[in-house]
């Protein structure tokens, strides 16, 4: 973020909003995480930002329709989401933070037992089935977008491609131009 420069100047956190960013957790193709502390509520959040020259309207769209598909959901195995905004043409996502490693890093620390990978995925797979109760399919399910905590609960995360099923009633009320991007098109078929 544009914060982060003056960040050594200045000795002060960057910030988007009520959030002081501490440090980055990771990045994917459209935004960068971080660790970050929301001072309204005294805890510790995880900060998905858009980068500002990732994919212009169309990235804004996709992060709004992730925000909207963790909306939907309260579940034991989906990461929460806290809040959406937008701060200096920056959106951003709030969202809980899990201490703990992904699925793919989890796999790889040590040999586990049979009973505890299916634990896991049967928790993956109560979070997979509470989106699809809600309505949505996540469609990138993979290692990297699953987190273990350190209490041993897999939670999915990055709902970034999720959608709703084509036929799927969506609840007749005066929206506005971004009530319903989970049903917009954000991939080709196949791709």
């Amino acid at each position: 973020p544009p914060a982060a420069e003056t960040t050594a100047e200045t000795g002060v956190p960057p910030r988007i909003g009520r959030y002081a960013l501490v440090r980055p957790l990771g990045e994917g193709g459209m935004g960068i995480v971080y660790i970050a502390f929301d001072e309204w509520l005294d805890r510790k959040v995880a900060i998905k930002l858009l980068r500002q020259r990732s994919g212009g309207a169309a990235a804004h769209v996709r992060m709004l329709r992730e925000a909207q598909a963790l909306a939907r959901l309260a579940h034991p195995n989906v990461v929460a989401i806290h809040d959406v905004g937008e701060v200096d043409g920056q959106v951003y996502i709030a969202m809980e933070f899990v201490t703990g490693v992904t699925l793919r890093t989890w796999l790889k620390e040590q040999v586990r037992s049979q009973a505890e990978i299916l634990a896991v995925f049967t928790e993956i797979g109560r979070g997979l089935a509470a989106a699809h109760a809600a309505g949505l399919i996540h469609r990138d399910i993979k290692p990297d977008n699953v987190m273990i905590g350190v209490d041993g609960r897999a939670r999915v995360m990055d709902f970034g491609l999720a959608r709703t099923p084509h036929g799927v009633d969506e609840p007749a009320q005066d929206r506005s131009d971004t009530a319903n991007m989970l049903a917009a098109e954000v991939t080709v078929a196949g791709a």
